[in-house]
């Protein structure tokens, strides 16, 4: 799949330093090995530097909906992972938990492709969460060239 759209800008150190961006819908195989910059929703960006910082904005920005935050309150302790419970009431048995909200807890200990695949399909997908105007932005190799 190709990027959409690359932007040019400045880096932290002054150099430049290009972004790609990819419709969160994209297989999330895409991401992997990549560093995130910024989530786009719509034309609102918001800073992310790592994946879990993407998770965190996605899964807030989903509960922050009355109707999804009962789905996703519904889905507690029912999706698990092959060894950990993916939702949870209470953070117990999670290696890297983070609280969504009062008693709403993720795990995000995953690589990149199974933490964005989880998000995405196990439980945005499963709420009914409308993720199509949502974009990520990846920083690209140092001469505009995505990896």
């Amino acid at each position: 799949m190709k990027a959409l759209q690359s932007t040019e800008g400045k880096g932290e150190a002054g150099n430049k330093e290009y972004e790609t961006i990819y419709p969160l819908s994209a297989d999330p195989a895409i991401f992997k090995g990549r560093t995130p910059t910024c989530v786009l929703f719509g034309k609102e960006r918001a800073v992310a530097h790592t994946w879990k910082n993407v998770f965190k904005l996605l899964i807030l920005k989903c509960n922050g909906d009355d109707l999804k935050h009962k789905a996703l309150m519904e889905l507690r302790n029912k999706i698990l992972g092959r060894e950990r419970i993916l939702l949870s009431d209470d953070s117990r048995g999670m290696r890297r938990p983070f609280q969504i909200d009062k008693k709403l807890w993720a795990e995000t200990h995953y690589d990149t492709e199974t933490l964005m695949r989880i998000l995405l399909h196990r439980i945005l997908d499963e709420v009914g969460f409308d993720y199509s105007d949502i974009s990520v932005a990846v920083r690209g190799e140092r001469y505009g060239y995505a990896k």
